[in-house]
């Protein structure tokens, strides 16, 4: 009987590897809130009347909240992979969006026992942008900076300008830090290159660059290394505005405590 050979497997590309990673990180997103519903769902069936009601209610509403979160990357991966995204620019001055931006994280960041800095130029910082998307980046940004940081740690946001074109935003912690050579590929799809990393699906920083290069923009991560935190910092081109006055700076820190 001939023996005929069988091809040796190819070894999966790093592409193809961080495919399967993927999927097996979305499968451990979504299983875990669907979870946590089933058993709070369980918990209101048996007893309708259960004095913990609301605490059971404020559970499932993050758990849905989580999962809307992890829907909403995928849907925008598939935008940006076919191209169908629109951006709606207005007028506005950033500092607005930083402050914004801090009001909604802020119940993460006392949920950690995190100390949040806000940090902006005491002049307008007027930009060209869509605030829905722009929005979207810093909340991005935030929800990593809490969830790589450990309590107690400081996170920070801040708004300025750099010289007479650039309105710069950052977001800086000072939790895990990234080694070098992840500095370059935390902005590819399906990335998951920070030490520890044990949830997120590597899309939302894709996407991130993908709104900052839309708005004709540029970001950047940067850290010292492993322990040492992370800051990620976005460039913008100012939009011709009111005259800037003096180049002061206001910064205002919110001590948030665990509950």
């Amino acid at each position: 009987m001939p023996i005929r050979s069988v091809p040796a497997e190819a070894a999966p590309s790093p592409h193809d590897r961080r495919k399967e990673t993927f999927v097996s990180t979305l499968a451990h997103e979504l299983r875990q809130p669907l979870s946590a519903l089933v058993a709070a769902v369980e918990l209101v069936r048996r007893a309708p009347n259960f004095a913990a009601g609301d605490r059971i209610a404020d559970l499932m509403k993050r758990q849905i909240d989580q999962m809307n979160r992890v829907v909403e990357d995928l849907m925008d991966a598939t935008r940006w992979a076919h191209g169908n995204v629109t951006i709606l620019k207005q007028r506005l001055d950033v500092r607005d969006l930083v402050r914004d931006a801090a009001i909604d994280i802020r119940a993460a960041v006392a949920e950690r026992g995190h100390e949040l800095v806000i940090a902006t130029a005491s002049e307008p910082l007027w930009a060209d942008v869509d605030p829905q998307r722009l929005q979207q980046v810093l909340s991005n940004l935030l929800r990593n900076a809490v969830k790589f940081t450990d309590p107690g740690g400081r996170i920070s946001i801040a708004a300025d300008r750099d010289g007479a074109a650039t309105v710069t935003l950052s977001v800086s912690d000072t939790g895990r830090g990234m080694e070098p050579e992840a500095l370059t590929q935390i902005f590819e799809l399906f990335s998951q290159v920070r030490p520890l990393e044990a949830d997120g699906l590597g899309i939302g920083l894709s996407v991130v660059r993908e709104i900052v290069a839309l708005h004709h923009g540029r970001i950047e991560a940067r850290s010292g290394g492993p322990g040492h935190g992370s800051e990620f910092v976005i460039a913008l081109p100012v939009a011709s505005g009111p005259s800037y006055g003096s180049e002061r700076r206001t910064t205002r820190t919110i001590r948030a405590l665990a509950h």
